[in-house]
């Protein structure tokens, strides 16, 4: 084992001795008109082969070759450079994703790091530009303070929990409840957004006073309705709805932006009906009797966002999931 390590420290050795060689050739090339015109005669090859970019390939090929090598050797892996390049390549899949996954701040900040140590590398060594120096410098500290910005600015798994242990207490509210279809009701005098909850499975037509004036705690055997507290009840507070956004706008910034609850947000409004469609929507809750009266959680924030933007009651009607897709229909009452 210790000449196997001695001689992958001796390989090492050598290639940064000849990573060095054709740095010297290279600057013995464009300095030596002898050695020029004998490579042109004797070795066109040669002539290509010291160009500036050709030797920056070479040896930035080599170099990286050397330092995986000496990270393996450091870490005492007991597999070579190409096991090791195998294994990284299994999940490269699922990294790829996670890159795209932090809004292009990560990929911007590997794109900065890489160009600008290109730039300054080449700008110092091969041509001697200052400026370009600079300029390069600037891109990997640019880089490098983007790496280290929060991978998530909003949004993300802990506020999707928050976002349903917020349902538990409702959950436990109507537990031992059979629960319609709930109606969202739009704020009154600047207060909280309710949610009307039938206590009958067979639906009926009630006035929205009647709906307002419904207790919020179970209170006898014949009760009609409740009055409950959705998870979006205070979204109306919003400084940010208070500028004119429209209503894809806004489900875009608590859905996408605020709660990370799905990737994309598109709208459809005919008459009454509206149908919001939500990909990448996250819909698993631990509230069975939220879920059958409320909707998911995706749908739940999505009518509280209708209800104030319209000022009008909402029930959910319909929601549907597609594959990574949850198309919820909603309508409006009058």
């Amino acid at each position: 084992m210790a000449s196997h390590r001695l001689g992958e420290a001796l390989i090492d050795i050598q290639t940064i001795i000849i990573v060095g060689l054709l740095y010297w050739l290279l600057r013995e090339e464009q300095d030596n008109a002898f050695l020029r015109t004998w490579l042109s005669n004797n070795f066109p090859l040669g002539l290509y082969l010291l160009s500036p970019l050709a030797v920056v390939a070479i040896s930035g090929t080599l170099l990286v070759l050397t330092v995986g090598r000496i990270v393996l050797f450091v870490t005492g892996s007991n597999r070579t450079l190409v096991e090791e390049v195998l294994l990284r390549l299994k999940g490269l899949k699922d990294q790829l994703r996670e890159l795209a996954s932090t809004k292009g701040s990560t990929s911007s900040a590997v794109v900065l790091t890489g160009f600008g140590t290109a730039l300054a590398l080449y700008s110092y060594f091969l041509l001697h530009i200052v400026p370009l120096v600079a300029l390069g410098v600037s891109c990997i500290i640019l880089g490098f303070t983007a790496l280290s910005l929060p991978r998530r600015i909003a949004g993300g798994p802990g506020m999707r929990a928050m976002l349903q242990g917020a349902i538990l207490g409702v959950e436990a509210l109507l537990e031992q409840c059979n629960v319609g279809r709930a109606t969202y009701l739009p704020p009154e005098n600047g207060g909280a957004i309710f949610a009307y909850v039938p206590l009958s499975l067979q639906p009926e037509t009630i006035s929205l006073n009647m709906m307002r004036q419904a207790p919020k705690s179970l209170v006898g055997n014949d009760q009609r309705g409740l009055l409950v507290y959705p998870v979006g009840s205070e979204l109306n507070r919003i400084p940010e709805f208070q500028d004119g956004l429209s209503l894809e706008e806004r489900l875009r910034y608590v859905l996408v932006e605020s709660a990370d609850m799905c990737s994309r947000v598109l709208v459809e409004q005919t008459g009454n009906l509206i149908v919001v469609g939500m990909k990448g929507a996250k819909v698993d809750i631990q509230g069975e009797k939220y879920q059958n009266s409320l909707g998911s959680l995706p749908s739940s924030l999505a009518a509280c966002v209708i209800a104030t933007l319209h000022d009008k009651p909402v029930t959910l009607m319909e929601e549907r999931k597609a594959g990574d897709r949850l198309i919820a229909r909603f309508r409006l009452l009058e």
